[in-house]
């Protein structure tokens, strides 16, 4: 017998309560599901009478299974009796009472609540969406140029915009600091690439000198023990090269990128931004949708759902760091925080991510959203392409896991795919986060000079699409 309770919104009890006969049926129950796995002398495996087990292992050798057994018994019947309770993770259970087979327990699910959805449909949302000019093409050449650059080496003294190799050791009040020190480092004079004046004192300086650099670490620096200290850096100068930026020209555009002219690199640049800008845009106006839907909807969350999302933040920021080199510790050291922090300061961005994941579930089921198995196989079609086999060869590889990935991404992009085509993204108004003049139905309460006041712009639609940029990176030292 069991007896449903749910003190708050976010709890369901379980009472669980059997008689004598109750009992002993689970008992017997977990004994010839489990007397394979018990010997005693004298009796072949499997064939040890449930009593002989009992006397052997101890009386409650089948009490955790059999209380087990009747948990998962009540739990199904319930879950099949209410289909508003929606559990979240493995549920706890505790035994209250037991006395002569009459036994009183406890299972106890942390459960979500329904959400409450507000309007989805119908929305005129603000977002900052960007917008392609010229100036982007140019800003990338010159990174190409930059990345590009002829170093020349001089006997002459450094000057401003040379590049100086060094040897360099910190120190503050003669102790020496993690990271204070490196060989042969090129650093480029006036790139603002170290603190204080420290590239200043390198100016007038030549191969095989020695200088002592004298700089203040900023108050806020991010290494509490080295912000707002003054240190002493030993450098000698390895060598001096001046530095020789390339033309912009057709001949950088086929060395570089490929290409016969600038013109058509240019072309190249400005087609590869643009389809960077609409996947961009795309990606904050599904934001911005979902946002406004959170907003006016009403998702109370346990607190074991926003941890969850929070470890799963946390683990993917310690993925893209790993790329690059970089444990979580020493990202941490580097800001001069804590993980601890961290995760304190990415908690509402999990509250966030989590409180959308749920509107999304209940616009789901409110407009019936489904995956057809034709569907996954056309996705699994791809990937099976790409692995130079048939489907079905493909399909005897495919983890249940990666099919479920795989029915979720699609539910999801019919979903977003619905939003975007029921609600309306307009470019946030340049007055503020709050200001509502892209509405047509709101007067503009921004200020005298604001642009809103002028003719209201056309809604904008953005279409996903992915763009890379063609430009290689290399420096070059000639002799």
């Amino acid at each position: 017998m069991y007896k449903v309770n749910k003190p708050n919104n976010t709890t369901v009890e379980i009472k669980i309560s059997t008689t004598p006969k109750e009992w002993q049926d689970a008992v017997t129950r977990v004994y010839e599901r489990t007397k394979g796995q018990y010997a005693v002398q004298g009796f072949r495996k499997g064939h040890v009478p449930q009593k002989v087990i009992e006397k052997t292992y101890g009386e409650g050798v089948f009490f955790e299974d059999a209380f087990a057994d009747i948990a998962e018994e009540a739990y199904n019947k319930v879950l099949q009796e209410d289909a508003s309770i929606r559990p979240f993770g493995e549920p706890s259970l505790k035994l209250d009472k037991f006395v002569e087979g009459k036994l009183e327990g406890t299972l106890t699910l942390t459960v979500i609540p329904p959400v409450k959805l507000g309007k989805y449909t119908g929305l005129t949302v603000n977002a900052h969406l960007a917008e392609f000019n010229d100036e982007m093409v140019e800003h990338e050449l010159k990174h190409a140029q930059e990345e590009n650059v002829k170093l020349t080496p001089k006997k002459e003294a450094s000057a401003m915009g040379d590049v100086v190799t060094i040897d360099f050791k910190g120190s503050v009040d003669g102790v020496a600091f993690d990271g204070g020190a490196a060989n042969d480092y090129d650093l480029h004079l006036g790139s603002k690439t170290f603190i204080d004046n420290f590239e200043e004192q390198l100016v007038g300086k030549k191969e095989g000198d020695k200088v002592d650099v004298n700089v203040t670490f900023p108050k806020n620096y991010n290494a509490e023990n080295l912000a707002g200290k003054k240190a002493l850096f030993e450098c000698t100068i390895k060598a001096v090269k001046a530095r020789k930026l390339p033309k912009i020209d057709d001949a950088l555009a086929k060395e570089v990128a490929d290409f016969d002219t600038l013109k058509e690199w240019k072309e190249d640049i400005k087609q590869a931004i643009i389809k960077d800008i609409e996947r961009r845009n795309q990606a904050t106006s599904e934001d911005a949708i979902l946002d406004a839907i959170v907003a006016s909807s009403t998702v109370e969350l346990p607190t074991a759902v926003v941890d969850k999302q929070l470890e799963e933040v946390m683990q993917d920021l310690s993925y893209r760091l790993s790329y690059q080199g970089i444990s979580l510790q020493d990202y941490a050291k580097y800001l001069g925080t804590t993980i601890e922090a961290m995760r304190d300061e990415r908690r509402k961005d999990a509250e966030r991510i989590a409180k959308m994941r749920q509107v999304l579930e209940a616009i789901v089921r409110a407009e019936k959203f489904d995956v057809e198995d034709s569907e996954i196989d056309a996705k699994l079609e791809e990937f099976a392409k790409m692995a130079n086999k048939s489907l079905q060869e493909y399909k005897k590889t495919v983890e249940q896991q990666r099919i479920d990935y795989i029915y979720s991404d699609i539910l999801m992009s019919k979903v977003m795919k619905f939003l975007v085509a029921k609600n309306t993204v307009v470019n946030k108004c340049e007055c503020g986060d709050d200001c509502h003049c892209h509405e047509h139905d709101h007067e503009c309460e921004c200020g005298d000079d604001c642009e809103c006041k002028k003719e209201k712009p056309a809604k904008k639609t953005t279409k996903t699409a992915t763009a890379k940029t063609t430009t290689k990176k290399t420096t070059k030292t000639t002799k």
